[in-house]
């Protein structure tokens, strides 16, 4: 697994998809299992958990070709089994990629037959995983089924918004890490533009690498014009028909100002109009 969205789902999967592993494995996972197997040569296996009912369930992820999966897997199926007295152990590869046809699931030679179970993440329903209270599932959903691949992104960054400031920009970071897979990076770039929550992309590499800075901002008139009107918003979502002295105020403002009022309001755990004639008359330190 080389590639930076490979790394990025591997995490999420041991940290935070209880939704997920569901959907792939019909049942809940008790407990994590290391998967640091050391003999000759060290071997880990993506995933290792023990689900309820006592199964032992191994998960590889694939995102490019491998043609060597099968025997990894044949090896792995070993260690793992050997690791819990010879027990039986449920394998599945999770596609992630684009479909591939044609490749079989396992080993069939005429002294070995060796199987395992292949799925591919985009046949699946989105519906649980951005239903799941864990924000990493919804994450995954841009890798699920889609006829809108825009109106996927919205709906993950709804999702999103309801996180705490730091926790919702890691999460878009990681959701437009995995938009790679689906050539929907500019898609999320845009939209996290338009919501109206804040999100900070800016801060991580992959930003400049779904867009060209130049490309994203566009002239500075249209970002400040967005500025302005992402922050009316908020004030009137949060505090109710915003005054137009106080609209005035605003789109005179500079940047700075801008995007300092928006985190303050946006932080704010209650405000009222008279508030933003406090904040608005503040001074950064």
């Amino acid at each position: 697994m080389g590639h930076d969205y490979d790394a990025t789902i591997k995490e999420m999967v041991w940290t935070g998809t209880p939704a997920l592993l569901r959907m792939l494995t019909g049942l809940r996972v008790e407990r994590f299992v290391p998967t640091e197997f050391a003999r000759v040569r060290l071997r880990r296996p993506d995933m290792v958990a023990e689900l309820e009912g006592g199964t032992v369930f191994h998960l590889e992820l694939e995102s490019g070709v491998s043609a060597a999966m099968r025997w990894r897997m044949y090896e792995y199926y070993g260690l793992v089994s050997e690791c819990y007295g010879d027990a039986p152990v449920t394998q599945l590869v999770l596609r992630l990629g684009e479909r591939r046809s044609g490749e079989p699931g396992g080993i069939f030679h005429p002294n070995l037959s060796f199987r395992y179970e292949v799925r591919h993440i985009a046949d699946f329903d989105a519906g649980p995983l951005l239903d799941s209270p864990s924000p990493d599932d919804a994450v995954l959903a841009i890798l699920c089924e889609c006829d809108d691949i825009r109106k996927r992104v919205r709906a993950i960054l709804e999702r999103l918004a309801m996180l705490d400031r730091r926790d919702r920009n890691d999460a878009a970071n990681r959701l437009l890490t995995l938009s790679k897979l689906r050539k929907a990076a500019p898609v999320v770039v845009e939209e996290v533009k338009n919501m109206a929550v804040r999100f900070t992309l800016e801060e991580y590499p992959l930003y400049d690498e779904a867009f060209a800075k130049g490309e994203m901002k566009g002239k500075v008139e249209g970002e400040v014009k967005g500025k302005i009107s992402a922050l009316l918003r908020l004030m009137e979502r949060r505090a109710g028909p915003v005054p137009v002295p106080v609209m005035e105020r605003v789109r005179d403002a500079s940047v700075e100002d801008i995007d300092r009022w928006f985190d303050i309001i946006a932080d704010a755990r209650s405000l009222s109009v008279g508030d933003l004639d406090v904040i608005l008359a503040g001074r950064p330190n």
